[in-house]
């Protein structure tokens, strides 16, 4: 290669690496952030701010979702536009929200709070329980949820042909039971994880040799129960 042609490629790669470098920062300008601080009785509330235009105030979408079916019984619109001093350092803190929910009018049940702005997810995703019923099934209603994404589910119990003559023994020891125990693949989701599925918090305390990755089986009192259920598919929360 030339001393000419060698120039012409140096200054080429450089302008198609200045090129790239001015696109990705362009995209991570425009992430949003944000986080849901909490879900209550009365409303829902967090932050958000949009870092490509810190003077302008996001708008926030509040989505809720019956977790026993899966509905979604409301979309609830706002802007982060509250002032919060602890919000101050990055830019004029004007990135609060809080946002009304007439939870009674949803009946009971247990709702999974998600909030979305700038077209991306906000982290902090909450459950609230509406009813006796559904504060029972949620001791934690407050913690956070991470998603983990879409998990294959199926169920099984402590019969010889779902067991393998292991009855309700588990692989860490304990004793299984129905609404609490998970087998898992450990290398996905690590023994002792609270897990949620539909609304349900259990905890990973067994493996099966057909659970692998993105599978999780359900544990439950009687082999009916396990014929009823089959095989879903559901999002699957880490609680933490």
């Amino acid at each position: 290669m030339s001393k000419t042609n060698r120039i012409h490629w140096f200054f080429g790669t450089l302008l198609m690496m200045t090129f790239f470098l001015i696109s990705v920062w362009n995209v991570l300008a425009a992430q949003t952030a944000g986080i849901i601080d909490n879900a209550d009785e009365n409303s829902v509330r967090g932050w958000a701010l949009n870092s490509s235009d810190l003077s302008s105030a996001a708008e926030v979408k509040i989505v809720i979702t019956n977790q026993s079916n899966g509905q979604v019984v409301a979309e609830l619109t706002t802007t982060a536009s509250k002032y919060r001093e602890d919000l101050v350092s990055n830019g004029t803190g004007n990135y609060g929200f809080e946002i009304p929910v007439p939870w009674s009018s949803y009946g009971d049940g247990t709702y999974l709070v998600e909030a979305y702005t700038g077209g991306q997810k906000l982290s902090g995703t909450r459950v609230h329980g509406v009813g006796a019923a559904a504060a029972a099934s949620l001791q934690n209603s407050s913690s956070n949820l991470r998603s983990l994404g879409v998990f294959r589910t199926t169920a099984y119990c402590p019969c010889r042909k779902c067991s393998g003559g292991w009855g309700g023994r588990t692989s860490t020891g304990t004793i299984a039971a129905a609404n609490h125990t998970i087998s898992v693949d450990p290398r996905v989701i690590p023994y002792g994880s609270r897990i949620m599925i539909n609304g349900v918090v259990y905890t990973a305390e067994d493996c099966g040799g057909g659970v692998k990755g993105n599978h999780i089986d359900i544990f439950f009192n009687t082999h009916g129960e396990t014929r009823s259920y089959g095989s879903r598919s559901a999002e699957v929360y880490l609680v933490q």
